[in-house]
């Protein structure tokens, strides 16, 4: 396998990533902040399996560029939520979680896939699983960073904090150049080892 096939691979394994995570992360969020009793979600069109309804353009360009990215923000009202501003941080930890347990199944499907495909069909699939575990990880642990426009940004308007749009573009500007440097990668490096030994294994 030359050099290109084996970019092709990476670059196919990340597409197929995104598109699980996106979905998960993206309908989850929105799912909770609905149960939770904002509507907006729902009117927004987010309320969907869909991952197409849940990309995000520079999340998505850096999780297949650098493995590492995130869902298209979604817009709530805290106003709305029962719990009060508790709401911001329940919904904050169902993405996480929920990207955890996607993480987790997939790396439980490795060993079927080994041993109920052919040999070419299983290694590929494999090899496909451990990298989309792997992804979803991170894509989990970054989206604990309290800062728009990551889940964790949701924080910030539980607890009345408006962030210009002005200085939503400086934030995105500055995470997008976290991630292609490798500093957020490295930043959360620990945190990711700790969590990949309990759910991966490794």
């Amino acid at each position: 396998m030359g050099l290109s096939d084996i970019t092709l691979q990476l670059i196919a394994h990340r597409v197929l990533a995104l598109l699980i995570v996106a979905a998960v992360q993206g309908g989850i969020v929105a799912g909770a902040a609905a149960l939770l009793g904002d509507k907006g979600p729902g009117y927004d069109g987010r309320l969907s399996p869909l991952p197409s309804r849940h990309i995000d353009l520079p999340g998505a360009a850096c999780l297949i560029l650098f493995g590492l990215g995130w869902s298209r923000p979604v817009a709530i009202d805290a106003g709305h939520f029962r719990r009060g501003r508790g709401g911001g941080v329940v919904i904050i930890l169902t993405g996480f979680i929920a990207l955890l347990a996607i993480a987790a199944l997939l790396n439980a499907l490795i060993v079927p896939a080994l041993t109920m495909l052919p040999l070419t069909a299983g290694l590929a699939a494999a090899a496909f699983l451990r990298a989309a575990s792997s992804i979803a990880i991170w894509c989990a642990l970054l989206s604990l960073i309290p800062v728009p426009p990551l889940t964790g940004g949701l924080i910030l308007g539980t607890f009345g904090i408006k962030v210009s749009r002005q200085a939503q573009w400086i934030l995105l500007a500055v995470l997008c150049v976290g991630v292609a440097s490798g500093a957020v990668r490295e930043a959360l490096s620990p945190a990711y080892a700790m969590v990949a030994t309990l759910i991966l294994g490794e």
